[in-house]
């Protein structure tokens, strides 16, 4: 039944409008010289006597450009246009605003000395922009390298992209996405030399961007705006390398863009464990099913692990091994890029395909020290999978007037991947001394997933200004198919009646099926200058079937005996309803959103197989804020809190064993509760006009109610059973802050920052709440200098210190550190050469014998050019033959350290082809 309270807040919508009226201005930029329309030409309005840009716009290639929500007052107008001089105007609403401005072309001297007097980096409102021409890089260079270059961004040697403190989520190319969402792909591919500008700013939502109430959720993001003269022609690179060890890397990229039209092609394939993934397709994937976690190679979990949003269960040092993948990978990807916009159409379109074969031999040591059980466990094995993924995604945007558009977002996922496993296992007491249990396991399994969706928004302006409707729905249909044959054989002898044997020979079928609709009503009513109400109704559907046979072996070959006690046919149906009302202010420099929201959650589970049913029912009050403060254009203040739910999963829920690993049997928990967080986030960002940049950022997260293990232990065995169960006062502190500067204003820079972080984490082991505290300490520096024109130095380094208690395990060491540094050079030197060397270290301290370590890389590289489109490059990666993967983790009243396979010593020769065609940029008119 469903409940009055979903719509409690709907009637909002039709509250009457009050206050003053707003208006949409339109005016024509266009060239004094020649009367024609110019394209491109940006336009900042702000009031009189105030620096803060309230309204910002872009000239169309008809010259126009519209400012909407305007209120009567007096303004500025600041007009820009490259190779234009600026021009500023004051206007007065109403009465004086220009239907037509007239930009004067720069003045044409006989004899021009041409000096860049453009600085390194500026702020542009509150937008970051960079010169690329500013910076560096080495030959065939791409944009990667040219980010590594700049103050106040840092990238990881896995990509991953950092700018403030805050990780960049989303690349653009002159304003369109380039493949979809992943940026590794923009910025591993294109090339350096092409780009003019670099802006980094806080993208708003959607939906905050349509109605101009602001939500919070800013998206990090990069937009690479490519030099004039390159927004029309064709440009890209091929390579072939070979190597040592068969080692070998290659692929061909190519573009051509003509003005607003982007069409890009990619092909590459290597086995030098560069990835391929793309994290946010992932995570639809995930989200539909869980089991899927279980499926993924290292370099698929390393690319999720860093995306915004995305919470990994676990501690920090196993989330510090996923996020450096482990093993070896032979990765082949590649795809298509399409983009354009048309008069009343705007198209994104890519598809996208990757597989990925990667292997590992991996040996842990595990120690569990709880007040009534101390053992150890030791395990080693190896691993093979293959994972192939292929996405389209598609964004028609259309307009059919001014006041209303509709954009319409399909998106086709199919995903298969196949995984072997060999291991074997020992269990031994504390003392080392008694053997508690061992055996062998041998399994291979292989799945199937699809995935659909298509999104539809359609949003209206009304006449009034402020006033918006938005509507959307997204239906969606998600398929898993798999099967998993399991064989081991497990002796435990440390039992009361004696040894036991115990052997498991089974296939086993996984089928799922999903039906989900979720659709939105968001409403926005202008009450006051400066003041607005929004109102809301959310509502999801889904409807699911999974299955999962097991069937033992009857005879060779043959597995015909079914198992009851590990089979079930589960339908579960869910639905939500969420009802937001919102008051949104904006007062000079200051802006806020204040609100509340009530969501309900049903879901009901029922088994024909076995006969059980579930029938849960949640609901939370979601409080929410934001604030944002600009103290001057150079500085930003934000505030966000927020309450989140998260419903538990089919799996959590089924009380359904899974023998997957024949020591560690879970089984899901039917009363689960849904887990319930509150989140604060607290950041300040500057940056001046001298190239100094400051950010401090904090994030406080408390679970009111979390989900958590629950491990019954049999000390005489090492055997566990483990289900989900709830528990309160879970919670997670961050403080990262870090300045950074220009030196000597080449493009020379340094910036050093520290983050911490507190966290807590209740478990159960054997009905006793284990408690695992963690403290984190890293500094961090990165320096890049330039010495002349043919020197550059780059350095960085980071120094992790691990601080963990257990309340149950007194015994377990607390602390370690782990250190990351680095050191790069690269020489021009005569006839065209590039000389390229580096250093990689990581060290681990405090771990147990054996464990600690200390790896250092040393790589070198030198590149030939031969005329303007071909070079030779010669590398050599890891010359000491050093590199291993060490790592520590801690879980439920154990720590557990870890080997894993690595990359080791190779030399790769490469042929590299560039190939640029930018035909002259004269029109005739």
């Amino acid at each position: 039944m469903i409940k009055w309270r979903s719509a409690i807040f709907f009637p909002c919508l039709f509250i009457p409008t009050i206050g003053i009226a707003q208006q949409s201005l339109q005016t024509v930029i266009y060239d004094d010289s020649n009367k024609h329309p110019l394209h491109g030409a940006t336009i900042q309005l702000h009031r009189a006597g105030d620096t803060a840009i309230i309204r910002t716009g872009i000239s169309n290639q008809e010259g126009k450009v519209a400012l909407t929500g305007l209120s009567n007052g007096k303004y500025e107008l600041n007009i820009h246009s490259l190779g234009y001089q600026d021009k500023h105007l004051a206007v007065i609403i109403p009465g004086s605003w220009p239907d037509s401005i007239a930009l004067v072309p720069g003045m044409m001297l006989k004899e021009v000395n041409i000096t860049d007097n453009v600085p390194a980096v500026r702020m542009k409102g509150d937008t970051l922009e960079y010169n690329a021409n500013k910076f560096k890089t080495k030959d065939n260079a791409v944009v990667e390298d040219l980010l590594r270059k700049l103050p106040g961004v840092n990238v990881d040697r896995d990509g991953t992209i950092k700018a403030q403190g805050k990780e960049v989520q989303k690349i653009l190319v002159d304003g369109k996405e380039f493949f979809g969402s992943d940026p590794t792909i923009a910025t591993r591919n294109l090339p350096a030399d092409m780009i003019d500008k670099i802006q980094v700013l806080d993208k708003q939502s959607e939906t905050a961007e349509f109605t101009g109430i602001a939500d919070g959720q800013q998206t990090k993001t990069i937009n690479l705006v490519t030099k004039k003269n390159r927004k029309r022609g064709s440009f890209g690179n091929a390579s072939a390398g070979v190597g040592t060890d068969n080692r070998y890397e290659g692929g061909v990229n190519v573009n051509s863009f003509m003005g607003d039209m982007q069409l890009s092609a990619l092909l590459k394939a290597n086995n030098v464990n560069k990835s391929g993934f793309n994290a946010s397709e992932l995570l639809k994937l995930i989200m539909q099913d869980k089991e899927m976690l279980k499926n993924l190679p290292p370099a698929a979990l390393s690319e999720l692990s860093r995306m915004k949003g995305v919470r990994i269960e676990g501690n920090q040092g196993a989330i510090a091994e996923i996020a450096r993948p482990v093993g070896l990978t032979d990765t082949k990807f590649g795809g298509l890029n399409f983009n354009n916009d048309w008069n009343n159409l705007k198209l994104r379109s890519s598809y996208f395909f990757n597989d990925n074969h990667s292997s590992n031999t991996y040996d842990y040591a595990r120690q569990y020290r709880l007040p009534d059980t101390a053992y150890n466990y030791n395990q080693t094995g190896n691993t093979r999978s293959n994972f192939t993924n292929h996405r389209v995604d598609l964004s028609g945007d259309i307009k059919f007037s001014a006041h209303t558009s509709l954009k319409i977002m399909p998106n086709i996922n199919f995903s298969a991947n196949t995984n072997q496993q060999d291991r074997r296992y020992q269990s031994f007491t504390a003392d080392g001394k008694t053997l508690l249990n061992e055996g062998t396991q041998f399994s291979n399994g292989n799945s199937q997933q699809q995935l659909f969706n298509t999104n539809f928004l359609l949003r209206h302006r009304f006449a009034q200004p402020g006033r918006t409707i938005l509507l959307e729905a997204k239906p969606g249909y998600y398929r898993n198919n798999g099967e998993t044959y399991n064989t081991s054989t497990s002796n435990f002898y440390n039992l009361p009646g004696g040894q036991y044997q115990e052997n498991i020979d089974q296939k086993r079928e996984d089928k799922a099926t999903v039906y989900s609709l979720n659709t939105n009503v968001l409403y926005t009513e202008p009450l006051s200058r400066g003041l607005s109400l929004q109102a809301g109704q959310q509502f999801y559907l889904s409807q699911g079937k999974y299955d999962r046979l097991v069937f033992n072996r009857g005879m060779p070959d043959h597995y015909n005996e079914p198992d009851q006690l590990l089979s079930d046919r589960y339908d579960a149906n869910s639905w939500q309803y969420t009802s937001k009302l919102l008051l949104a202010g904006n007062y000079k420099r200051f802006l806020y959103t204040l609100g509340t929201g009530w969501q309900q959650y049903y879901i009901k589970g029922n088994s024909d197989f076995k006969g059980y049913h579930v029938n849960a029912n949640y609901n939370a009050l979601l409080p929410e804020a934001y604030a944002e403060w600009k103290p001057d254009k150079y500085a930003k203040l934000s505030l966000r809190y927020r309450m989140e739910t998260t419903a538990p999963s089919v799996t959590d829920l089924q009380p359904l064993e899974d023998n997957s690993d024949p020591l560690y049997i879970r089984q899901g928990n039917p009363l689960l509760q849904q887990k319930k967080m509150q989140r604060l986030n607290l950041s300040y960002n500057s940056f001046r006009l001298n190239g100094q940049g400051f950010f401090v950022n904090g994030d406080f997260s408390y679970f009111n109610k979390d989900i958590t293990d629950s491990i019954a232990i049999v000390s005489s065995s090492g055997k566990q059973r483990i289900i989900p169960v709830n528990v309160g006062g879970n919670f997670n502190v961050a403080l990262s802050a870090g300045k950074s500067m220009s030196i000597n204003n080449n493009g020379s820079s340094f910036s050093a920052g520290i983050s911490t972080a507190y966290s807590t984490r209740t478990t159960y082991t054997n009905g006793l709440a284990n408690t695992n505290r963690t403290v984190t300490i890293t500094p961090d520096m990165q320096l890049n200098y330039y010495l002349g024109d043919n020197i550059n130095l780059s350095a960085r380094g980071s120094a992790s210190w691990n601080k963990r208690s257990f309340t149950g395990s007194p015994l377990l060491p607390e602390q370690n550190w782990l250190l990351l540094y680095g050191l790069e050079s690269i020489v021009s030197l005569p006839a065209n050469t590039t000389l390229e060397a580096s250093t990689d270290g990581f060290s681990s301290l405090g771990m147990a014998a054996g464990y600690n370590n200390t790896i250092l890389l040393l790589n070198a590289a030198i590149t030939k050019g031969i005329g303007k489109s071909f070079s030779l490059r010669a590398e050599a990666r890891d010359l000491l033959n050093r590199n291993t993967s060490i790592n520590r983790i801690n879980g439920n009243g154990y720590i557990e350290d870890r080997k894993n396979n690595a990359l080791g010593r190779y030399f790769l020769i490469s042929a590299i082809y560039k190939f640029r065609h930018f035909p002259s940029s004269k029109t005739k008119h």
